[in-house]
């Protein structure tokens, strides 16, 4: 694992034994010096340790053998909230290129969830070497953490990936250098390319007879077309399109319409009891002498009884 002296480390780790552990500790502790640092993060409470971004120059997980760990994509996250901008990471996890094995991904997806992490500078995945007792417990600690038939874990393989977090905080800003100002050259004001100005030139002139075929506006209409149309089919607004009045209809639409849906009047009862009979009604009522009806029912009455009497 590439340490440097001076480097803040975070090892995230899974499934190792303490001796193992304790040992990789000292290694690292070693090749840091004394200004740097060694922190460790079991991979289950990575989420929920509190850690703050931007803590580490580097991040190490699933170095210590065994580690049948998978990294989700929330770890992930996090690991890249915890590590500084241009910090680098090393992850190793089992994968499986033939995609035989349930939620194992293989070495090509172990680089895009990198990628879809927000990781940067990510190299190719790399088979780890291991020897017959490490690949031993690598197949047992699948089998017993996994769930993996032991027929399966035989296919599984160690990858190794690096990346980098991007050499930039969350949120950051920078003004680009753009200058609208237009260039002097030797205290004058620089001449403008002729060649570029002819780009965007264009006229009448360029398009000469010979080179382009126009087409003749006539030849595009058809005997339907000349048709004078019928007047009654036009009346339509000329705001909606429609035999539909706008509403600041100035056409005479809206008053054709309006005679068209005009009703006539509906007699009012002001005493409502015209319903039950000549006895029950007044003097000027307009249903006088007509038989009774059913309150609610249609009764058409000429204009001669809509007048009153003078």
């Amino acid at each position: 694992m590439d340490v440097r002296p001076g480097d803040k480390l975070l090892l995230v780790w899974s499934g190792c034994s303490e001796e193992s552990l304790l040992s990789a500790v000292q290694d690292l502790k070693q090749k840091v010096g004394g200004d740097g640092d060694v922190c460790l993060e079991n991979a289950e409470r990575l989420e929920f340790g509190a850690q703050r971004a931007s803590s580490y120059s580097t991040v190490a997980a699933g170095v210590i053998s065994p580690c049948s760990l998978i990294h989700s994509d929330d770890m992930l996250e996090e690991i890249v909230r915890v590590i500084q901008p241009g910090g680098r990471f090393l992850v190793r996890e089992p994968t499986c290129p033939t995609g035989q094995v349930t939620n194992m991904r293989s070495p090509a997806k172990l680089r895009t969830a990198l990628v879809l992490s927000g990781f940067t500078n990510v190299s190719e995945p790399v088979a780890v070497e291991q020897s017959a007792e490490e690949r031993a417990q690598l197949c047992t600690g699948l089998s017993e953490q996994r769930g993996v038939p032991a027929d399966l874990a035989q296919c599984v393989s160690l990858t190794e990936v690096r990346a980098e977090r991007p050499n930039y905080e969350v949120g950051a800003s920078s003004a680009l250098p753009l200058s609208f100002a237009k260039k002097v050259e030797n205290g004058q004001p620089a001449a403008a390319d002729s060649n570029v100005s002819a780009v965007w030139k264009f006229s009448a002139n360029d398009l000469g007879d010979d080179d382009i075929e126009l087409v003749d506006q006539d030849d595009l209409l058809d005997e339907s077309d000349k048709v004078k149309p019928d007047p009654s089919s036009l009346r339509v607004c000329g705001t909606t399109g429609k035999r539909k009045a706008c509403k600041n209809c100035s056409c005479g639409l809206a008053e054709e319409l309006e005679g068209e849906t005009k009703k006539a009047p509906k007699a009012t009862s002001a005493c409502g009891s015209c319903y039950l009979g000549d006895a029950f009604r007044c003097a000027s009522c307009p249903y006088l002498g007509m038989p009774a009806f059913k309150p609610g029912q249609q009764v058409t009455l000429s204009d001669r009884q809509l007048k009153a009497d003078a």
